[in-house]
């Protein structure tokens, strides 16, 4: 499988690119960078379904018959490479990707509940873990933009302003900029929520912002 896709011409994405949806009849494995994927069933608005994290397979969807519109775009700059695979090679892919899709599925979960701060927490120790496992604290990570981050984990972009404020100053996040921040993943570990932006206190602000 490897050989059959490091055979064939990568494909690049640049961030909030969207593949073509012609490109999404072919499989491609995620070589680096994420992508948001939305599903809209017939006649119903597109909505946030999962992420595509490097190690994922796309497209999977098509190639089994679904009938859900799905957009795919690059929340940072992507790198695909086209899948070919046929028999036993097949399988594997899809028995992967039954797996991986479970566990995407959880990742939503904790990306879309739980207060403001243990939300953003989780986004980002899930691209420090994109880009490295095995790193115990990362340097630089590329993110989305602020829009998408609040789309993602469906709060007011100022909400997650307000984090990424309380994370500075107690020197968990050590520079953001508008599409990368520098952090430590150990630090943000060892912590279940971010002092003064607990679960009750998230909740409130929701509240006033959705006023």
């Amino acid at each position: 499988m490897e050989t059959a896709e490091s055979n064939m011409v990568s494909r690049d994405l640049s961030a909030r690119e969207v593949l073509h949806p012609q490109d999404q009849r072919q499989m491609w494995r995620v070589q680096s960078g994420a992508l948001r994927i939305d599903s809209a069933a017939i006649d119903e608005a597109s909505r946030f379904m999962r992420l595509a994290l490097p190690g994922d397979v796309i497209g999977v969807e098509k190639w089994v018959g679904t009938d859900d519109a799905l957009t795919m775009r690059a929340l940072t700059a992507v790198t695909l490479t086209p899948v070919q695979a046929s028999g036993t090679e097949m399988m594997h892919i899809l028995m992967e990707t039954v797996v991986v899709a479970h566990q995407r599925c959880r990742e939503v979960v904790s990306l879309r509940t739980g207060s403001a701060s243990q939300r953003v927490k989780c986004l980002l120790l899930m691209f420090a873990d994109s880009v490295s496992h095995e790193a115990k604290t990362i340097s630089e990570c590329a993110l989305p933009n602020l829009n998408d981050m609040a789309d993602i984990l469906d709060a007011a972009p100022e909400t997650v302003s307000r984090v990424f404020s309380a994370m500075r100053k107690l020197d968990y996040l050590q520079d953001r900029k508008p599409h990368r921040a520098r952090f430590s993943s150990v630090a943000l570990r060892a912590h279940d929520l971010i002092p003064g932006m607990t679960a009750s206190s998230a909740a409130r602000r929701g509240q006033m912002v959705g006023v």
